[in-house]
């Protein structure tokens, strides 16, 4: 496979068909293309050293946290790279990036319901020094996708959060999921 052509036809049909079924056998796909499975096997591993694709368990977020919000942060740099520290390993944030337009920064997370949103709100968000604004907006229902790579089961130290913060630390999220077994 030459880089230059690496997302080739053959490439983009397995990609298709693991998007399809994450669980399709390497022997089925091989049928498929008329190729070994050998032939299949080489073409995934590559995939996934090159960082195109990972193979992984997505979750149903409705069947668990059934709400949804799409929350717009307004701060200033400082303010903007500490929430982006406590967050990146938030097992309720699904989606976060820097952005630029009115909000300085997008975070998609999940809930079981309004009071855990808010509970995030005020102890992940709004406390923080250098914000300015906190818009949220609550989603209905997720209608794409409906499985997301949410991290609640995770083997998390259980002394700390994922945010860094202590288990026994008053300002962490009571109800964070990396704490369920300690409760």
């Amino acid at each position: 496979m030459k880089s230059k052509n690496f997302l080739d036809e053959t490439n983009r049909f397995i990609i298709s068909e693991l998007l399809k079924n994450g669980r399709i056998k390497l022997t089925e796909l091989a049928k498929k293309l008329k190729v070994t499975p050998a032939a299949v096997k080489e073409r995934v591993d590559r995939l996934i050293k090159k960082k195109v694709i990972t193979i992984s368990a997505l979750i149903n977020p409705e069947s668990l946290y059934p709400l949804s919000a799409c929350i717009g942060v307004e701060a200033d740099a400082d303010g903007v790279n500490l929430i982006v520290r406590k967050l990146r390993n938030c097992p309720l944030v699904f989606h976060l990036a820097k952005t630029s337009g009115n909000h300085n920064l997008i975070i998609n997370m999940v809930a079981r319901d309004i009071a855990q949103l808010e509970e995030f709100l005020n102890k992940q968000i709004r406390s923080e020094p250098g914000i300015r604004h906190v818009e949220v907006n609550i989603s209905n229902s997720i209608i794409v996708p409906k499985y997301l790579p949410l991290r609640f089961f995770y083997p998390y130290d259980p002394e700390y959060a994922p945010c860094g913060l202590r288990f026994d630390d008053e300002e962490r999220c009571p109800s964070c999921p990396a704490f369920e077994k300690k409760k």
